[in-house]
């Protein structure tokens, strides 16, 4: 197989799951928090500190956007938990494909910039959020946003080194 058809399979299954979930957003949590234990399961041992790390930096980006008024959750005051759920899964399942897959961060500004807006607009248009200023403001800042944030991710998913004070 090459290389490349595992994350593009990966984030095609994951963008469908996002558009599904924006779609029944509620009615789908308990869905999706099986999915996000089976994914948890799924990662190695050391990995699930970083995951929940992950998605605790993810719910409070989405908290500050909501809190600073530029996009507001449709039927809740902060954040649904259906998005908190949905931060896990995005967690475990982005440091999965992270220890297969090593892209150049330079990819990773490319694809935080176009995919994280693109899952925003899909998500205005399922009425899952609304913007809370136009959404051709939004949407560059977003790009930028994550275009700046996907490329971070690449430190959670490292190895870590142990002893590196006795290698010296």
């Amino acid at each position: 197989m090459r290389p490349w058809i595992k994350p593009v399979l990966a984030s095609l299954a994951f963008g469908g799951w996002w558009l599904l979930l924006t779609l029944c957003r509620d009615r789908w949590v308990m869905v999706t928090l099986a999915a996000a234990l089976l994914l948890w399961e799924a990662l190695p041992g050391g990995m699930r500190g970083r995951a929940l790390l992950l998605a605790g930096a993810g719910c409070l980006l989405d908290l500050a956007l909501a809190a600073s008024g530029l996009l507001r959750f449709v039927g809740v005051g902060a954040l649904p938990l259906w998005m908190m759920v949905w931060w896990l899964s995005f967690a475990c399942w982005w440091l999965w494909l992270l220890q297969s897959w090593r892209p150049r961060p330079r990819l990773l500004m490319l694809l935080g910039a176009v995919a994280a807006p693109l899952a925003r607009y899909a998500a205005f248009k399922s009425q899952a959020l609304q913007p809370g200023v136009a959404w051709w403001l939004l949407l560059p800042l977003l790009a930028l946003l994550w275009g700046w944030l996907l490329p971070q991710t690449l430190r959670l998913a490292a190895p870590r080194i142990e002893g590196r004070a006795q290698a010296g």
